[in-house]
């Protein structure tokens, strides 16, 4: 039986016939790159790139077993699916609007799909998706192939982070503190509103907000400002006093009136401590208070002392709410244990590693990797699979290597090109 999680499926793996793919109004689609799986509110996958005709587009994309699901999820009366740019579907049964009017592009997979995709959809459901390919004779392996596994993924997973550091420092033109301020905004957002998060540090360059640090709410102003956070009904009189310092710097510096919309942030299935306008009052306070943060992050020695960087109490207003008009218990004041460690392995150790291989300096390197055996192993689903298997996480290094083994070896059965495969494979028949 068709239902979303096998049109999901489809969409993902791109399990369908590619030629001759037409929109519902005839026009040419070609598929550049899915997108990113979406578990939060908003539509189904992020950073899709489409074809239609000529022209391409990024965005998002719906999934729906039937178009006319768009209406009775009333996608229409939310603002954050107006950057939905293909309505993917089984069955094409009503024609979608923008709310300006204008239609939005639909795919019918129905006629593309080859039915015995569905059985082995079936199939495959049955399996238990976890299991590791090697299954129980992963743990037959001796610990010392493992952990040669381990470090090989792990410098992999790091070369990927440091790589996204050199091609935003090339966008910097070579800015050190730019570049660290605009990947330490990125983090703040975690994994849900990374993207706007990254958007909002680029509409405010480091050199600009910097000029606004001994301004009373200057750079809270202009962050919730380009958020888009001040549009909004005004909920109490310090949103109004940030508005009207927001509307000051705009004139000042011919902004717009936003750079960002209040529906690209996501606030559903969050807790209130993790909410947007908490990380942006977070990350506002961090800049304000430190004017350097790649001079101290290269100078300190000890995680403990760079973690007070981030512990600088938020004002008497952020103490007390986590939303403009919310009130809160006072609990997300401080930036928590779990989220410092996520920007350490994100940011902090990924910058330290570029920062190394750029100065041919060493010693950056061998801190960012004693920071790493430092830092508590992450839990999450991949990190308890291999606990079943045996293999315990001992502190955030492994936890990443794992993260990568699984993803880039395991679910694309590249048993081949692993340590532990390898050795497996070569054990002589008893």
């Amino acid at each position: 039986m068709v239902n979303e999680q096998f049109i999901s499926y489809l969409w993902k793996n791109q399990l369908f016939n590619h030629q001759n793919l037409l929109t519902s109004t005839g026009d040419k689609v070609s598929v550049i790159h899915p997108g990113i799986e979406n578990s939060n509110a908003g539509a189904d996958f992020q950073q899709a790139k489409i074809r239609i005709n000529e022209l391409d587009w990024i965005g998002t994309v719906e999934l729906h077993i039937n178009a006319s699901d768009w209406i009775q999820h009333a996608h229409q009366k939310d603002p954050s699916y107006e950057n939905v740019i293909l309505h993917v579907v089984w069955n094409d049964d009503l024609k979608i609007k923008y709310q300006n009017g204008t239609s939005i592009p639909s795919l019918c997979l129905s006629t593309q799909v080859n039915p015995e995709t569905l059985a082995a959809y079936e199939i495959n459901k049955s399996v238990i998706r976890t299991q590791l390919p090697c299954g129980s004779m992963f743990e037959s392996v001796d610990f010392d192939v493992k952990e040669k596994m381990l470090a090989q993924c792990l410098r992999e997973r790091q070369a990927k982070k440091v790589s996204q550091i050199q091609q935003l420092l090339l966008s910097t033109h070579g800015d050190w503190e730019e570049t660290f301020y605009q990947s330490l905004a990125r983090s703040f957002g975690f994994s849900v509103n990374a993207d706007p998060m990254f958007r909002l540090a680029q509409s405010m360059p480091l050199k600009l907000i910097l000029r606004y640090r001994d301004r009373n709410n200057g750079i809270e102003a202009a962050l919730f400002g380009l958020a888009g956070m001040l549009e909004e009904d005004m909920r109490d009189e310090y949103q109004w006093e940030l508005r009207r310092e927001f509307i000051h710097l705009k004139k000042k510096h011919d902004w717009p009136n936003s750079y960002l919309n209040h529906s690209d942030w996501k606030f559903l299935r969050m807790r209130p401590p993790n909410f947007p306008t908490v990380r942006i009052a977070q990350f506002a306070e961090l800049i304000r208070s430190n004017c350097s943060l790649i001079s101290l992050l290269l100078e300190m020695q000890d995680l403990k002392t760079i973690k007070t960087l981030f512990e600088t109490p938020l004002n008497d207003y952020w103490q007390q709410h986590y939303h403009f008009g919310k009130k809160g218990n006072g609990s997300h004041s401080v930036l928590g244990k779990s989220a410092f460690e996520s920007i350490c392995i994100n940011t902090l150790i990924p910058m330290l590693i570029c920062y190394s291989t750029y100065k041919s300096e060493s010693k950056y390197e061998e801190k960012a990797l004693r920071w790493m055996r430092e830092i508590r192993a992450e839990n999450n689903f991949v990190t308890r699979i291999f606990n079943e298997y045996g293999l315990k996480m001992r502190h955030s290094g492994d936890s990443q290597g794992c993260i990568q083994w699984y993803h880039q070896y395991c679910l694309l059965k590249k048993c081949a090109s692993c340590e532990v495969g390898n050795e497996l494979m070569e054990r002589k028949p008893a």
